[in-house]
């Protein structure tokens, strides 16, 4: 008979909804280099990348992943005592499952302990999520999906729904703009039922920001996809700047330089690029002020009930019901 502590430590069955599978990824990362630019998501499923991902958010030097957390503690208490009424949180883009584990730990101490689904695109990450909710979560699922997959967000939600109850929806990390913030709340607003909850946060663009993303320890993450198929330091060169965006939207973005003839071999298939061609990769998108990104949620029909703010006032995190 397994002692007590062996059996605290145990984790428990974590069942994955699979709505993405591996051969489309790898497809979507060939047709992805072809087409000379890597999507967001990509940077979540090679090895390399989740590896770099991981190593970013614990990282001092990544002032999202920080100022997330610091915001996401001031509210938890708040959020756990209003939204009494929650029964399953559901992360869009969990990654690693730092960030829903505040939530849980905090619902579960005021005696409210919530089912979890982490949705993702990486499989790798789903896992690490569901060890991060061991033992916090009532219950636990996962779902690899393509956000972007109008099906996909659709089964994800109805997983979410099928527990009894009303649902806190959490997309977090600055995600919203990685999924298209003028898109991403409509798409999520059809699903959702009054006694849902929405809680976003974001970037409030600085004079500071590229500095939090040119660093040693976001370009290892940078270079993720690409070391992950072959391609180093001494292939090309990595470059960030910022620009405008439109619409109270900055972005912050990045690309890679070949300085000389490359060959990259991906599954069964061998691409070139050529010395000079540019990689391009996916923004991160950032907002002017508080309002640019209330307004972006509001404008899909949310109401927003409450909002808080990192101490240097550069992070917003909101939660907003169905208008």
């Amino acid at each position: 008979m397994a002692s007590k502590s062996a059996q605290d430590s145990a984790k428990l069955p974590f069942y994955t909804i699979v709505l993405l599978r591996e051969q489309e990824i790898a497809e979507q990362l060939r047709s992805a280099f072809q087409q000379r630019y890597l999507p967001e998501h990509l940077f979540y499923w090679l090895p390399s990348s989740v590896q770099a991902w991981v190593e970013l958010c614990r990282s001092t030097e990544y002032k999202n992943a920080s100022r997330a957390l610091e915001v996401l503690n001031l509210a938890a208490p708040e959020l756990a005592r209003r939204l009494s009424h929650i029964r399953t949180l559901c992360g869009l883009g969990c990654g690693e499952g730092s960030k829903d584990r505040v939530l849980l730990e905090q619902f579960g101490d005021g005696g409210n302990r919530l089912n979890y689904v982490a949705a993702d695109f990486s499989q790798p990450l789903l896992e690490l999520a569901a060890d991060q909710v061991n033992g916090i979560a009532h219950s636990s699922l996962g779902c690899k999906l393509d956000i972007f997959d109008d099906g996909h967000l659709a089964a994800t939600v109805g997983a979410a729904e099928s527990f009894d109850g009303a649902v806190l929806f959490s997309v977090l990390g600055n995600t919203l703009g990685a999924f298209d913030v003028k898109k991403l709340p409509r798409r999520l607003r059809i699903h959702m039922r009054n006694q849902d909850r929405f809680l976003f946060d974001g970037e409030i663009f600085s004079e500071r920001t590229l500095g939090g993303y040119d660093n040693p320890t976001n370009r290892r993450f940078a270079w993720g996809p690409l070391t992950g198929v072959g391609i180093t330091e001494e292939d090309g060169k990595l470059e960030f700047s910022t620009a405008p965006a439109g619409d109270g939207l900055f972005a912050v973005t990045k690309h890679f330089t070949a300085t000389r003839d490359l060959r990259v071999n991906l599954g069964n298939r061998t691409m070139e690029i050529c010395v000079g061609e540019k990689l391009r990769m996916s923004s991160s998108i950032k907002y002017v002020n508080r309002e640019a990104l209330r307004s972006a949620v509001e404008d899909a029909g949310f109401r927003i009930e409450s909002d808080w703010q990192s101490r240097d006032g550069n992070f917003i995190l909101a939660c907003a019901a169905p208008g």
